[in-house]
């Protein structure tokens, strides 16, 4: 639980800006990996979306953390990678 709490308080303190790409970015992983698994956006009810998109988000996060201070000032003026 400490990881996750940790990533929380880290994706709480950024910018709007920033939480916005990382979302963009997850939505594209997710259509990606549904493509892949060959399902279809449509196969999906709301909560199932939702909780993937969270789930990819966390990912995410996580790999930012472990990047570390860099790399969130890369994000916050490249983009998400």
């Amino acid at each position: 639980m400490k990881v996750i709490d940790a990533v929380e308080g880290f994706v709480n303190k950024q910018d709007r800006k920033i939480r916005s790409k990382v979302r963009k970015k997850a939505m594209k992983n997710v259509e990606t990996n549904l493509i892949f698994a060959g399902r279809r956006l449509n196969d999906l009810d709301l909560e199932e979306w939702q909780h993937i998109i969270a789930e990819e988000e966390s990912v995410i996060w996580q790999k930012f953390m472990k990047g570390g201070i860099g790399t969130v000032l890369a994000i916050a003026f490249f983009g998400v990678p």
